[in-house]
């Protein structure tokens, strides 16, 4: 659910996976809360940043990352939320386009959210998909989700694949 956050444009680039003990978890902590009072000075919310482009972010995600059935409940529930359309058939639609990327447990058969993170984690991850994606969808950083996946990258292929050699 934290990598659909993030593709979905509410955390900043790179939170969704950094382990608790490393150092990088702390300062991303420091600079989210920084980042929430900016925020609330320039009236941002998250319905400003939700779409159903967005939303359509959130659920190539979930496909690459092999993630959770309870997911598309959830995202179909914030959808609603917003006021954006989201019906399951979208689920579908992505399934079938859209390749398992992230060799993450469960859906993966090796490596844990940790290793997913130093191999590259979401922005490596979402880099791969950029054709998938709708990458003019604006983000909490006030940046466009493709400028957040600039310099992104694979750092270990087996952990995250590539679309010519994807898990399933």
């Amino acid at each position: 659910m934290m990598s659909l956050a993030e593709a979905l444009g509410l955390t900043l680039p790179g939170a969704s996976s950094i382990p608790a003990p490393d150092s990088n978890h702390s300062k991303m902590a420091t600079l989210t809360g920084k980042r929430a009072v900016e925020m609330v000075w320039e009236d941002l919310k998250p319905r400003d940043l939700l779409s159903a482009k967005s939303f359509d972010n959130a659920a190539v995600t979930l496909m690459a990352m092999g993630g959770s059935t309870n997911a598309l409940i959830h995202l179909v529930a914030m959808a609603g939320r917003a006021g954006v359309k989201f019906p399951l058939e979208r689920f579908n639609e992505f399934s079938k386009k859209v390749p398992l990327l992230a060799n993450v447990r469960p859906s993966g058969d090796k490596y844990l959210m940790e290793d997913f993170y130093y191999a590259g984690g979401l922005r490596a991850l979402l880099n791969e998909l950029r054709d998938l994606l709708s990458l003019d969808c604006r983000t909490v950083n006030g940046k466009a989700i493709g400028q957040n996946l600039e310099g992104a990258r694979i750092y270990n292929e087996d952990v995250i694949r590539k679309r010519n050699n994807p898990l399933k």
